[in-house]
């Protein structure tokens, strides 16, 4: 009973939230299929009236009206179908609460996969707590005692919202403890239409191997350009990025490796465009992991 709960669940999910990306159709569309169901039921009517004293010309109205009649019908069927695909939308807030149960989901994951209780982190109140800030909209101190949390977007499909936030179909999620003897990670990919997990990752690293924390700024895969994403607005040459820039906040340790998020998306033939994404706390992580590695590189 509770997996068909679930499942139940996920299907909701999904089918609530792929609205969101959903491009709403044109009011004109539905307006030109009332105009020619109009036109057609004028011209058979035209046609009733004129067939018996002008036949030629009641039957080009009645084939006509006929076909207007087809194609309006058509036409509002197809409105109909592709509006109630994206509507009604879950408004901003909704997304983002959604996506805040989500990230304390994976902190707890996180901590369950690690094998770390809230009694080994070294973590301070001033941490940043990305589920506070989408909840409340703002800026808000981390308690203590919890991991450090990092999300951003894959370069998936996004909706952007009426607060002009990016909002994506994929994000990857980076849970960062700090402990007395070691820093453990946690990353993992979210589906965001369905809450589902994929590509979890678990590294354990020596202070002493952790070389850098730090962002990059590097190009997207070559075959990437968010022109061929799906938008909420297909035609808004704002969202139209010719080469594709990710700035990531990465870990990097002594053997090369590095693990991180993206924390930002810009054009590289124009700077001025820049995705809106919610707000990371990129700053606050980073000050708090650099003050961690400095405590365990003192003598």
């Amino acid at each position: 009973m509770s997996s068909n709960l679930a499942g139940n669940q996920a299907t909701e999910r999904k089918r609530r939230i792929e609205k969101y990306f959903q491009p709403t159709p044109k009011d004109s569309l539905k307006q030109i299929a009332v105009a020619l169901l109009a036109g057609g039921g004028i011209a058979v009517l035209l046609g009733l009236i004129l067939l018996s004293s002008q036949s030629f010309l009641a039957v080009l109205l009645f084939i006509g009206g006929g076909y207007a009649l087809v194609q309006g019908a058509i036409r509002k069927a197809r409105y109909k179908a592709e509006y109630e695909k994206a509507e009604p939308k879950p408004s901003d807030r909704e997304m983002d609460r959604t996506l805040a149960l989500d990230l304390q989901q994976i902190e707890d994951r996180a901590m369950h996969r690690l094998g770390i209780t809230a009694d080994h982190l070294e973590t301070g109140a001033a941490s940043w707590d990305p589920v506070a800030a989408l909840l409340a909209d703002k800026m808000v101190e981390r308690p203590k005692k919890r991991p450090l949390v990092l999300y951003g977007p894959k370069l998936s499909d996004f909706g952007i919202g009426e607060d002009g936030v990016w909002r994506f179909k994929l994000y990857e999620v980076l849970v960062i403890c700090p402990t007395v003897h070691h820093l453990a990670i946690y990353h993992c990919s979210l589906d965001f239409l369905s809450g589902g997990l994929s590509m979890e990752d678990t590294e354990e690293y020596q202070y002493n191997h952790v070389v850098a924390v730090s962002t990059r700024t590097t190009p997207a895969p070559a075959d990437l350009s968010l022109e061929r994403l799906n938008t909420r607005d297909p035609e808004d040459d704002e969202v139209r990025f010719a080469k594709v820039l990710r700035r990531r906040l990465e870990v990097s340790v002594s053997n090369g490796q590095s693990i991180g998020v993206t924390v930002g998306i810009t054009d590289e033939q124009d700077s001025s465009k820049q995705a809106v994404l919610q707000s990371s706390g990129i700053d606050e992580v980073i000050g708090s992991v650099r003050r961690v590695l400095r405590d365990h590189s003192r003598p």
